[in-house]
């Protein structure tokens, strides 16, 4: 695996710049996952012409994009949910870990929550 991916820093209001980083490891309970596709939402739209939305203000640089799909690549030592090669949705956002769609997966089984190293 390469040491090195790259990734779209927005850099200011409407200024976007690419960059080549260092590819993150996962941890002990995360998965690295490589990404094949992105979606671009209201929010990421309003980030890049607006800097922000309500009182969350954009602190630069900041990777836009956040409802992205794609391989699992790695897996931490204590990952039991997830293996090598499992197609996965992933959504940043934290869930409250207590309700049945949080400690079942709900009907969506291949679905990474925080925290994930994304390749």
């Amino acid at each position: 695996m390469k040491d090195k991916m790259k990734a779209w820093y927005q850099t200011g209001l409407l200024k976007q710049e690419e960059r080549e980083i260092d590819i993150p490891l996962p941890r002990s309970s995360q998965v690295q996952v490589k990404v094949e596709y992105t979606g671009i939402c209201g929010s990421d739209l309003h980030y890049f012409e607006h800097g922000q939305i309500g009182d969350f203000i954009v602190k630069y640089p900041f990777i836009l994009g956040h409802e992205s799909a794609g391989l699992v690549t790695a897996v931490g030592e204590d990952v039991t949910t997830h293996k090598i090669g499992d197609r996965v949705a992933m959504e940043p956002g934290y869930t409250c870990g207590k309700c049945e769609f949080c400690r079942t997966g709900g009907s969506v089984r291949n679905f990474v929550y925080p925290s994930v190293a994304i390749n």
